[in-house]
């Protein structure tokens, strides 16, 4: 006779952790918040709020919670063992945020002092064991922390130079078009009149960059593909990301070039160029990004094929 499969269904997070586990969870992370509080608010909620190239950051710790409640059935059945290196983690993440406050003013390493802190105190609470099934959605925070500003500019600037070098490559193939590349300005005559495109820091792709990799990174990580696949698909973020971005520039100078045109006039290249449209457009790059993603999934499925699997379509019976 046939038996009837059980399913177990996965204990809730709140079982997971115990109510132990939750209170002194609960305690610390309180006490980690009045501690942190100024960087957090300062350094981090601040720029979400106020800076559109980390609006993403709201979804960071949305994500990181997600993950774990993902895996509280291997929480619950995670061995507990302190480790006292945990310990000495956070006395050195302690260390150094003083020495960010009281020595050099880098406002930078107060957050990742609290991530890493995190990261010690769930090493010396709970062990190695528990640590591998939380350590990436912690880890996973460091996605949320916005660069300082400086050096976030001097990132545009490369990918200011690709797009533009490439959108102008691609617009000089147009008939009667010619281009010529200074710096970040695309200089332009077509039909006898010239003109100037500035691919500024705004067109950098840098917000593209930063939310596809967060979104990118999180999809990987959630997928059931060997690690090796997820590593090779969170690493295709960045030039999936400058690709699009590309797009994007040469879309631009396409509807700017174009505007007075027959074409450009019946179509409103002129209303699209700027604007809110102008920013649908940038909007309209992440569709396109998930699905490069998607196709980058699907050829690590079809292209590589585990042993395993083929010695299953061969016929070959397994032990």
């Amino acid at each position: 006779m046939a038996t009837v499969p059980q399913y177990i269904e996965a204990p809730s997070l709140t079982k997971a952790i115990g109510r132990n586990g939750l209170i002194q969870t609960a305690i610390i992370g309180g006490l980690l918040l009045a501690v942190f509080w100024t960087p957090i608010n300062v350094t981090v909620l601040y720029r979400w709020q106020n800076d559109p190239d980390w609006s993403h950051g709201w979804l960071v710790p949305l994500f990181s919670l997600y993950f774990i409640n993902v895996h509280r059935d291997k929480l619950a059945a995670a061995v507990r063992k302190p480790s006292y290196l945990g310990f000495a983690v956070v006395l050195a993440c302690f260390a150094v945020y003083c020495w960010t406050l009281w020595v050099t003013p880098i406002s930078y390493l107060r957050p990742l002092c609290l991530i890493g802190s995190m990261l010690g105190l769930t090493l010396f609470l709970a062990g190695w064991g528990v640590l591998k099934i939380v350590g990436f959605p912690i880890a996973f925070l460091f996605l949320g922390v916005p660069l300082p500003q400086s050096q976030y500019v001097s990132l545009t600037m490369p990918l200011r130079r690709i797009a533009s070098t490439v959108a102008s490559f691609v617009l000089s193939l147009v008939p009667d078009l010619q281009t010529e590349i200074s710096g970040v300005v695309i200089d332009y005559t077509y039909k006898m009149k010239s003109g100037s495109l500035n691919v500024e820091q705004a067109c950098s792709g840098m917000r593209l960059t930063m939310a596809f990799v967060t979104l990118g990174v999180a999809m990987a990580y959630l997928g059931d593909k060997p690690v090796w696949q997820r590593v090779i698909m969170a690493a295709m973020c960045v030039p999936i990301a400058i690709f699009c971005n590309i797009i994007r520039v040469t879309s631009t100078g396409v509807l700017h070039i174009f505007k007075d045109e027959p074409i450009g006039q019946k179509f409103g290249f002129e209303a699209l160029s700027h604007g809110t449209p102008h920013a649908l457009l940038g909007m309209a790059m992440l569709p396109i990004a998930l699905g490069l993603f998607a196709l980058v999934g699907w050829l690590l499925s079809n292209l590589f094929i585990d042993d395993a699997e083929e010695r299953i379509d061969g016929g070959v019976p397994t032990s």
